[in-house]
């Protein structure tokens, strides 16, 4: 069997047609994902049923043909085994009602065997294959370290990274123990993902864009490599880094050696083409751009394509899709990279 697109454009393969897949793609857009998640009162109930997973993980490619699934899960799924008590709560998302903040709440967290704790995503990766068209290549993935973190540490979501930098800037031993934790536990459970039969990896770093390029190199990077370090000790698969609003940290980024990196709307394409002559690239249309109509997406797409003459990419949005696109807009901006414009 020949390899497939998605694979070959990781390797920096310049295919016949892009490759396209949708971060989110699995969501609440789709009226079939909605039927099955309202059988669970409780998100990371739904998470961890292995069946429910498969099921969901599997709908966009039926639906839409594209050309990778990506396994439905949550980046947040390892920090309950340490100790902390996260919830998802409706209308806020995820919430930790006992932050870290401390270097003995730092000390108190448990090391866990990821293949023990975790045995439903080795189940539902088994059943996602099964479930998958033969041809049709499967992406595990994780939070960064840096992420998990900062939802460990400011107990929410958080647009300026307060609680974390400051522990950063204040207790730098504690914060160097807090993200080495973390990282260990990450790099572990991306390599047994690939192990359970993933075909390539993603790093969701999504608050790095918090950071500036100074603090990236000292809060971020050493840790995101201790996860690669963990994931290439292990496995031969093809790594993605995807993180949002963190166009000016690409040179930081491009030193860990990602088989790929994913760029958010905001990333001016075609200098960072010019300037990265050499890197494959994932996206980066507007999410929201899915609510224009179907030739003002086709357009956009169509410029965007353009500029990808002769480069190894694959297509996507520069986020997740937001939970109120109409389908029409996933399928115009299908339509349009594989060439079938209105």
């Amino acid at each position: 069997m020949s390899t497939p697109l998605f694979l070959r454009a990781l390797q920096g393969e310049v295919t016949e047609t892009k490759p396209v897949w949708l971060m989110r793609q699995a969501g609440r857009y789709l009226p079939e994902y909605r039927e099955v998640r309202k059988r669970f009162t409780n998100f990371l109930d739904f998470v961890a049923d292995a069946e429910a997973a498969a099921t969901v993980t599997v709908q966009p490619v039926n639906r839409f043909g594209l050309d990778a699934a990506i396994l439905f899960s949550d980046i947040l799924v390892t920090l309950p085994p340490m100790g902390i008590d996260l919830k998802f709560i409706s209308g806020m998302g995820p919430v930790v009602e006992r932050p870290i903040q401390s270097e003995s709440s730092i000390k108190a967290l448990t090391n866990f065997d990821c293949e023990k704790v975790l045995p439903f995503t080795k189940l539902a990766i088994e059943k996602t294959k099964r479930k998958l068209p033969p041809a049709t290549p499967l992406l595990g993935f994780v939070g960064g370290p840096l992420t998990l973190a900062s939802y460990a540490i400011e107990g929410k979501s958080s647009k300026d990274l307060q609680e974390t930098k400051k522990l950063f800037y204040r207790e730098p031993f504690a914060y160097e123990a807090l993200l080495t934790h973390i990282a260990n536990i990450t790099g572990e459970y991306l390599a047994l993902q690939a192990k359970w039969g993933c075909d390539a990896l993603v790093i969701m770093d999504s608050w790095a864009g918090h950071l500036s390029i100074a603090d990236y190199r000292q809060m971020a990077l050493p840790y995101t490599q201790i996860v690669l370090d963990k994931v290439r000790k292990g496995t031969n698969a093809p790594v993605l880094h995807y993180a949002n609003g963190a166009g000016h940290l690409l040179n930081e980024i491009e030193t860990l050696n990602f088989s790929a990196i994913g760029l958010d709307w905001r990333t001016d394409l075609a200098t960072t083409l010019q300037t990265h002559p050499t890197t494959v690239f994932q996206g980066n249309l507007d999410p929201a751009m899915l609510f224009a109509p179907a030739e003002t997406i086709q357009t956009r797409t169509r410029e965007i394509m353009d500029l990808l003459k002769g480069r190894a990419h694959i297509m996507n949005l520069g986020h997740g899709v937001l939970p109120q696109t109409p389908i029409e807009g996933v399928q115009a901006f299908i339509d349009a990279v594989r060439g079938n414009f209105l």
